[in-house]
């Protein structure tokens, strides 16, 4: 038998060492840092009902214990628990706080690959340092605590997707252990569902073929849930079975970036090509600083329309020359719209989205003589000017008229609709 927290003990049991750190109700928990008379009351962080965002982002523990529910309408909340309070979400200060967490994990180790804003895998493996991963776990659940006045729940294991389970098992400020020598204990009854990437249509189709827990996914026919599910399938299939071999990301690994897009739910429906120019044109400028600060060019335009009865088309474009202009991407993107829209519309939300990306110095310099090229020139100045001028004041503190136009327009909508 060899004792716990020694090498071979690690080699047999756990030949990984996974963290999975959960922030429990992490929106309102934030919010209850600076508010502490929250904790005593049903509390939910919610979006802007007047941008048409009105829907449960976060509650506490008592709002759950009320019915409230996540991603649910807030006037549905408010029926359940009439005396809820509700607070308007403070992203920045979200963003804030997961910042200082990873600060905190990479004192741990280098591999922190964060998942959203409030959930993390930690590779622990080669951090031990003669202790075991539990008591790593219970450390860090403890100065969370402590040091920022937040609980958090953490799955330890030797794989991400049993660490990711471990810490969803017990909640809330908890630390849950799954062995190779007792996952199956643990794991197997739990519901098909609490698997990782087993979303609600997922859930669906394997019910249909008698398949409810994870157990019965790990012990069923490999090659049937191949031919049965996709691409997929393989994947959840050893997923269930513990073998998940995926490694947790350094923290400065970067994701290649394959779209840039932005989208925008208006206050009120649009309902002429003036309202549509305006906010196409806003999103389009801001597709573009987002490409010039990523040093990328988009060689394709894509629009997304959403109208009042949310019904959803899509169109795209190749561009002739790949670009970061503003204008290019607006042009482009009133072009499709012109060819797709009906005379009468109402629109609830527009996107824009640049594709298939290429590093900004990628193409060939044409001749400092081509009239196309000197308007470029002049063009990418005049763009390098108006992002400085909003990295260092803010962001809007310089738009276009389109964009003003469009900002204007639209809160004097809103202000009628109100």
């Amino acid at each position: 038998m060899f004792a716990k927290g020694s090498a071979n003990y690690y080699n047999i049991f756990m030949d990984r060492c996974i963290l999975h750190v959960d922030q429990n109700c992490y929106f309102a928990s934030v919010e209850m840092i600076d508010h502490p008379e929250y904790r005593n009351v049903p509390m939910a962080v919610v979006g802007d009902a007047s941008q048409r965002h009105g829907i449960i982002l976060a509650k506490n523990q008592l709002a759950s214990k009320a019915g409230v529910k996540t991603a649910e309408a807030i006037w549905q909340a408010e029926r359940k628990c009439p005396n809820l309070v509700t607070v308007l979400a403070n992203h920045d200060k979200y963003i804030m706080y997961s910042n200082m967490l990873r600060d905190m994990y990479e004192e741990y180790t280098d591999k922190v690959e964060p998942f959203g804003l409030d959930e993390c895998w930690l590779d622990i493996t080669d951090s031990l340092m003669g202790r075991t991963s539990e008591e790593i776990a219970e450390e860090i659940r403890w100065r969370v605590k402590q040091e920022f006045n937040l609980t958090c729940s953490i799955g330890v294991s030797f794989n991400k997707i049993f660490a990711k389970l471990g810490s969803d098992y017990k909640k809330p400020d908890a630390v849950t252990v799954i062995r190779r020598d007792n996952f199956k204990d643990i794991v197997w009854p739990l519901p098909v569902d609490d698997l990782l990437f087993v979303g609600r249509n997922t859930g669906e189709r394997l019910r249909k073929v008698n398949i409810k827990t994870i157990g019965d996914l790990a012990n069923s026919d490999r090659n049937f849930i191949c031919n049965y599910m996709g691409k997929n399938g393989e994947g959840l299939w050893l997923y269930a079975n513990g073998l998940d071999e995926s490694p947790v990301k350094n923290i400065n690994y970067s994701r290649e970036i394959k779209s840039i897009g932005n989208s925008c739910t208006t206050p009120v429906d649009m309902v002429n090509m003036r309202e549509v120019s305006g906010t196409f044109k806003e999103l389009s400028e801001q597709v573009a600083r987002r490409l010039r600060k990523k040093h990328l060019l988009g060689s394709s335009v894509q629009i997304t329309v959403r109208d009042s009865k949310l019904n959803i088309f899509e169109r795209q474009r190749s561009l002739f020359e790949p670009t970061n202009s503003g204008k290019v991407i607006f042009d482009t993107a009133m072009e499709l719209f012109a060819e797709s829209c009906e005379a009468d519309f109402a629109l609830r939300s527009i996107g824009v989205r640049t594709t298939k990306l290429i590093p900004d110095d990628s193409l060939l310099q044409l001749s400092i003589f081509d009239e196309g090229m000197q308007k470029k020139a002049k063009n990418s100045k005049v763009n390098d000017i108006v992002d400085k001028i909003n990295n260092l004041y803010g962001k809007g503190s310089v738009r276009t008229l389109g964009e003003l136009n469009s900002v204007e327009y639209n809160e004097e909508r809103s202000d009628e609709n109100k």
